[in-house]
């Protein structure tokens, strides 16, 4: 064999490696890496009320085009968590070739701190949310806003939620605010 088969060969292997470890998060996390369609991003970024030098949040934050999109249209300065190794890495990717100062951390939100965050950005399963309102309600400063696609966060009451619209093609949308 020559080098450039062994190469090959290497980079299969590690792309499987990194397909079966994203597989094993996956099974044990709950989570189901789903983007959010684009007109869905809009949409949430719309209600969000973003200011320059808002600090937000995505939690399980995919490629992290929701906070790259809130950068450079509105000045934000976005944190975004993803626990899958084949995500984190497209992530790390879009945010190279976007020249984007996001910082995208490959771990499990829930050792972290929420604290920080004036506006939190979720897509997660239902499992992972019923988990997640007991650390919000405990680290999140009042007036602090929760924005949620598609699944509502058990326990807590949205101010607002606007319904799926198949014609723009957005999912529904909840939004909480600390109090």
């Amino acid at each position: 064999m020559n080098i450039i088969t062994n190469i090959i060969l290497i980079l299969i292997l590690a792309f499987t490696i990194l397909l079966l470890i994203t597989a094993v998060v996956n099974l044990f996390s709950g989570a189901v890496s789903v983007p959010s369609n684009r007109n869905t991003i809009k949409l949430m970024l719309e209600v969000a009320n973003l200011k320059k030098g808002d600090v937000i949040y995505d939690l399980g934050c995919g490629d992290a085009r929701l906070l790259i999109q809130a950068e450079k249209k509105y000045g934000t300065i976005g944190i975004g968590y993803e626990n899958a190794p084949i995500t984190f890495l497209v992530a790390q990717i879009l945010k190279k070739i976007r020249k984007s100062n996001v910082k995208i951390l490959f771990r499990n939100f829930f050792k972290d701190s929420l604290s920080e965050a004036k506006i939190i950005f979720l897509y997660l399963s239902p499992e992972v949310q019923k988990n997640l309102t007991t650390k919000i309600k405990k680290e999140c400063r009042k007036g602090t806003t929760i924005i949620s696609n598609c699944f509502h966060l058990p326990d807590l009451t949205p101010y607002k939620t606007i319904p799926k619209d198949k014609k723009n093609k957005t999912n529904t949308v909840h939004i909480y605010k600390i109090k």
